[in-house]
Order: C-alpha cells, then structure tokens, then sequence
C-alpha cells in the first residue's frame, strides 16, 4: 500500500510573504534549526509541526492554524 505523500503547509508559506516573516525568524520563535523547520513546513519524511509549535506561529502571524493548509 502507498501512502499520498503530505503536502507542504501552503497557506503558511503565503501568510509568512505577506507578513514578510523568513523561515529563520519562525523557527527561532520555535526553538528550531531552520533546516528542520523547512522539513515541517514542506512535510517532509513526515515530519510536522507539535501543536504547540504550529500554536506559536499562528500566534506571530495573526492566524489560525487551520490556515496553514
């Protein structure tokens, strides 16, 4: 069985060019090294956001984290 590959956190990637934030400056909020955020971001190897973390930046960025997606 094949499993569909996770897509990326597109809605995320949006708000952070509007609100100009760089991957480097949400995963310092995050307390993680910025390669390892593009990996949650892009959802990569199945990594993800914690809950707490996707919390904090929907936080920073004004939005919900159901938007992310």
């Amino acid at each position: 069985m094949v499993r569909d590959k996770a897509e990326p956190y597109f809605g995320l990637i949006i708000e952070m060019k509007k609100k100009k934030k760089t991957q480097a400056d949400l995963a310092k909020l995050i307390n993680v090294d910025r390669s390892t955020f593009n990996q949650k971001l892009n959802r990569t190897n199945g990594k993800d956001f914690y809950y707490s973390e996707a919390q904090l930046i929907a936080k920073e960025l004004n939005i919900r984290v159901s938007d992310f997606s």
